[in-house]
């Protein structure tokens, strides 16, 4: 049980690390390509930069159509 609890904070602790190296490549990204896609999450179509992954904003009307979401 004790092995149980030192692995899943080691696990924890990786993620977060992870999580970090996520933040630091995602702030230095220029986000030079989108793609625009539905989230589950927040039931909306957003942008995400194509390299990084990281949420970039709404699309514009016209994208929407492009992407034959209207």
């Amino acid at each position: 049980m004790e092995n149980d609890d030192k692995r899943v904070e080691d696990i924890k602790k990786e993620i977060k690390h992870l999580k970090e190296d996520i933040d630091k490549i995602q702030s230095d990204c220029e986000h030079p390509e989108h793609k625009v896609l539905f989230d589950n999450e927040s039931r909306t179509v957003i942008k995400r930069c194509s390299v990084c992954d990281k949420k970039t904003g709404f699309p514009t009307n016209d994208e929407l159509k492009e992407n034959g979401y209207l």
